[in-house]
């Protein structure tokens, strides 16, 4: 049905329809500044938590680094055996179990019962039976035979690789 020209006019005459203005964020309800703040608390605390973590696990970081620079130490091999290794390693593991639990619990420990103390510090990583052989060979001299050596360097390898694991999941 088409429009009278009395009907148009009437609708020239009417004026666009005016929206109030949108509601803005700001001023923020103060549900919002509580969540706000709490945001912020647990992304400092998380950060805090992180550092202190950080802080607090610097020695076992810094004791696998040296683990490692024992591996790669190039001296001429008279100063630089498996038995001379697994020494220096042994003592990076002291010095880690010392920082650890304390001079009473470690410093008197040798032999098997500091095998059965790493043992018991960290139940959950398996550790070698022959590991006390590896033990005792970093106190007996360097061996010449090309037999002997493969079986230092294989029990080096053995002795390295629990230290490593042992420094990373001890717990206290």
């Amino acid at each position: 049905m088409p429009l009278t020209p009395q009907q148009i006019e009437h609708l020239k005459q009417l004026k666009d329809i005016h929206l109030p203005d949108p509601i803005g964020w700001w001023p923020l309800s103060s549900t919002w500044w509580i969540i706000v703040i709490l945001v912020g608390v647990i992304i400092v605390g998380a950060i805090w938590v992180y550092f202190e973590q950080k802080k607090r696990n610097a020695y076992r970081a810094e004791a696998l680094a040296l683990i490692q620079t024992i591996l790669l130490d190039s001296k001429p091999a008279a100063e630089n055996s498996p038995s001379q290794k697994i020494r220096q390693i042994n003592h990076v593991l002291k010095q880690v179990a010392l920082t650890a639990y304390g001079r009473a619990q470690v410093a008197q420990l040798s032999d098997q019962d500091w095998l059965d103390f790493l043992k018991k510090k960290a139940s959950y990583i398996s550790q070698p039976e022959q590991l006390i052989d590896d033990l005792r060979l970093a106190y007996q001299p360097p061996s010449t035979t090309p037999e002997a050596l493969k079986k230092h360097q294989e029990q080096l390898v053995e002795w390295s690789q629990y230290a490593q694991k042992w420094i990373k999941g001890h717990h206290q």
